[in-house]
């Protein structure tokens, strides 16, 4: 009995197509090709399927790696306020390609912008514990230390 429940659940997991389920996923949040294939390969569907469904989804333009990576590092870095070394890793998490993302976050996300994302969140920060707490939110070492060596205002 156990085993002909699993069966319909898995039946039923794959009765909507491939492409039909991305962009069922994609009508909610971004995703990047990566992640939808992991959730396709989580779905039991066929490399063939999984290969032609990001096919068709890259032509429409309904996945764009790079479009993502730029709302992931607005987001990350100017909503959060995450330094460049947390922003870059929360792109890596996603399967976004190295270089591509390294060039756009470096256009993006500056080392005065780093600053000045430091500078507004240590105002009600002990003196003592500011350094773990920059670098915990993944602030780069040479910035903590130059946040550090300002004199306080």
């Amino acid at each position: 009995m156990i085993n002909s429940s699993r069966k319909k659940n898995l039946k039923r997991k794959n009765s909507i197509s491939p492409l039909s389920y991305a962009l069922r996923l994609l009508s909610r949040k971004d995703y990047s090709v990566y992640e939808i294939k992991e959730k396709l390969l989580s779905r039991n569907y066929t490399e063939e399927e999984i290969e032609n469904t990001i096919k068709k989804l890259l032509e429409r333009d309904l996945l764009n790696d790079m479009r993502y990576a730029e709302r992931i590092i607005k987001k990350y870095a100017f909503v959060k306020r995450y330094g460049y070394l947390k922003v870059r890793n929360e792109l890596f998490k996603r399967g976004l390609k190295y270089e591509e993302v390294l060039q756009l976050l470096d256009s993006l996300y500056t080392e005065e912008d780093e600053k000045r994302n430091a500078f507004s969140l240590i105002s009600k920060r002990p003196p003592d514990k500011i350094a773990n707490y920059l670098l915990g939110k993944g602030y780069r070492a040479h910035i903590v230390r130059e946040i550090l060596a300002e004199p306080k205002q």
